[in-house]
């Protein structure tokens, strides 16, 4: 915004434990790139502008979806499943005016998967939505880790001294990929628990 590239409009962050988090990083400054420390010699609240405003109060995230000037509204998105952004998403999904623009990955069975790979019908909070807003994904803003990412931190581990590895966030197909990836780096002890499975350690 401080380049005058976006027009004139309120940016609400919608999401307490985004606003918690901004906190903590605006309390860490040492773990900024150079790149950051520069900017910040430029601007002294580089996670704010103008026309940012941070929502802490239920009271607040509602009165968003009674007004109808034009707005961004940033929320976590736990795949749309819960939590602010739902409700977000049911005041808004049928104003064909209206962009979910969705920034990380949705598992098969959440509501953010459905609404992004272009369901006509939705049903939130047991209501069936028609599917009017334009839908739009940004892949590139998971917080995930990938493959070659994990096995960089598992390199700096001894192999013979780990006494097991558990896989259990992802998807099956995907967890079956990286147990074999593990393997032939030279990791054994690898399980997938199944649900519900408990596991004395």
């Amino acid at each position: 915004t401080h380049k005058g590239l976006l027009p004139d409009v309120d940016v609400y962050v919608d999401s307490p434990l985004s606003i918690n988090a901004t906190n903590i990083m605006r309390l860490h400054t040492e773990c900024f790139n150079k790149e950051f420390k520069k900017y910040m010699k430029e601007d002294n609240d580089p996670f704010g502008f103008d026309r940012l405003q941070y929502v802490r109060s239920k009271e607040k995230s509602k009165a968003l979806n009674s007004d109808f000037r034009p707005m961004i509204i940033i929320s976590a998105s736990g795949m749309m499943e819960a939590g602010r952004v739902k409700h977000h998403i049911a005041n808004n999904i049928e104003n064909h005016r209206t962009t979910i623009l969705g920034v990380g990955y949705c598992a098969p069975s959440t509501l953010g998967h459905r609404i992004l790979k272009g369901d006509k019908e939705v049903s939130i909070f047991g209501v069936k939505y028609r599917v009017k807003a334009e839908i739009r994904t940004i892949d590139s803003y998971s917080a995930h880790a990938d493959y070659n990412e994990m096995l960089k931190f598992l390199e700096c581990q001894d192999k013979t001294q780990i006494k097991g590895i558990f896989l259990v966030h992802g998807e099956e197909e995907t967890q079956k990929n990286f147990k074999r990836t593990l393997r032939l780096n030279g990791y054994s002890k690898i399980r997938i628990p199944a649900k519900k499975e408990v596991i004395e350690i």
